[in-house]
């Protein structure tokens, strides 16, 4: 008889098969008391991991539903690291709810844990910060002094022309870069690639520029 009530995930035996006992306890059932308190445990990088403390939001993704996104909190922050091929990582646990039933143990998740967030900012694609135009030839330059030392610049296409424009960028979330400060405005053209043509004329595939 079992000393808990729950769902059987997984047996280790069938009826009538011997049961040998060493010095350990062999495992014969496990048993999930309450599917409906789920936890994902996640591979933090231990540069992250500083940003990261109890009660932070997450989201995540399963496989099983690619178009779902699913809602946690963080409940735990562990302490001992994990070393794979050198690279540094720590567990933190994202309690769920699955009142649902949906998420089914061993469920492999991608999970995104939020650590700041910011509303009603302006932002550009990350690949706009790596852009240069292939020629100078003209495109107008940013002034430098205008913003503080350490201010970045990206493109933007205005009449028809590259605009170099200085920036001072905010949170990113490594798709998006916030932008704190630019002479620029939502709606502008914010210039991610170039295309090149090959010596027949014809157009080619866009490269972005390192």
């Amino acid at each position: 008889m079992s000393p808990v009530d729950g769902t059987v995930v997984s047996r280790n035996v069938t009826q009538g098969q011997t049961v040998a006992s060493s010095f350990q306890t062999p495992t014969l059932f496990l048993i999930a008391t309450d599917l409906k308190n789920m936890q994902v445990d996640t591979n933090t990088s231990e540069s992250d991991i500083g940003e990261v403390k109890e009660g932070d939001k997450a989201t995540f993704t399963v496989d099983a539903f690619p178009k779902r996104i699913f809602e946690g909190t963080v409940s735990q922050v562990r302490q001992s690291p994990q070393t794979v091929q050198n690279v540094v990582t720590y567990d933190v646990v994202v309690s769920v709810d699955n009142t649902d039933l949906t998420l089914k143990p061993g469920m492999t998740a991608s999970t995104q844990i939020i650590v700041d967030q910011r509303t009603d900012v302006l932002r550009v694609p990350g690949q706009a910060l790596r852009y240069a135009p292939s020629g100078l030839a003209g495109t107008q330059t940013p002034n430098t002094s205008v913003l503080p030392a350490g201010s970045l610049h990206l493109w933007l296409l205005r009449d028809g022309k590259p605009v170099a424009v200085n920036i001072v960028t905010g949170l990113d979330d490594g798709n998006f870069i916030e932008i704190v400060q630019g002479d620029l405005d939502p709606g502008d053209r914010v210039i991610t690639s170039e295309t090149r043509a090959d010596v027949s004329g014809r157009l080619g595939i866009p490269q972005p520029r390192l």
